[in-house]
């Protein structure tokens, strides 16, 4: 009976978390974050998500729908941090970026700059519509379109543009920091092959 208490208590003491192949990420402990596979981060009371979407697309494979999720975690919604992953059909993390939510304010807000409530509704927006139809490109570089040195990698280009069947996905980051993003089925991987204002 002593061994079974000692097994409940040190179960409740430590959390352990384990991934979806089994395998144990971390141990967790109250306000400690966690980064691991398939798991974005524990949330604790004054750092839990606020705002989040998600989309489902054909993207590392014809066929297969991928989950595209984007959250903003934090304090506040215009002082938080957005995380943005894409994770494939066999549930692995092909894409997984972390920044600050006033990077989502761009030159598209027409409120005051100064009113936290205009900043926050702006930013809710461009969540909202983080995953529209207009940010996708099917293939995402079409057989006429021109390489340009100044914004791309002539590499990942032209195995992106060789493989007709490879998604495009388009966000914006600040005001200028506009990324054009696909899956290489080469390099298995997902790369930035277009990179501009």
């Amino acid at each position: 009976m002593k061994i079974l208490h000692w097994i409940l208590i040190t179960f409740f003491l430590t959390a352990i978390t384990i991934g979806s192949d089994g395998t144990e990420l971390q141990s967790l402990s109250v306000g400690k974050t966690l980064i691991g596979k398939n798991v974005l981060q524990a949330a604790t009371i004054t750092d839990s998500i606020l705002i989040e979407q998600r989309a489902w697309f054909d993207f590392s494979k014809v066929g297969q729908k991928d989950e595209f999720y984007i959250c903003i975690r934090g304090k506040s919604i215009a002082e938080g941090n957005v995380i943005f992953t894409i994770t494939s059909h066999d549930k692995t993390t092909i894409l997984r970026e972390e920044f600050p939510s006033n990077l989502l304010i761009g030159y598209g807000l027409d409120g005051d700059q100064n009113s936290v409530k205009d900043r926050e509704d702006y930013i809710k927006n461009r969540i909202k519509d983080f995953f529209g139809e207009k940010n996708l490109s099917y293939p995402a570089i079409k057989q006429d379109e021109v390489f340009d040195e100044d914004y791309s990698d002539k590499e990942i280009w032209n195995d992106i543009k060789s493989d007709q069947t490879a998604v495009g996905f388009f966000y914006l980051i600040g005001e200028e920091d506009g990324r054009n993003i696909a899956y290489s089925k080469k390099t298995k991987k997902v790369v930035m092959y277009f990179n501009c204002c």
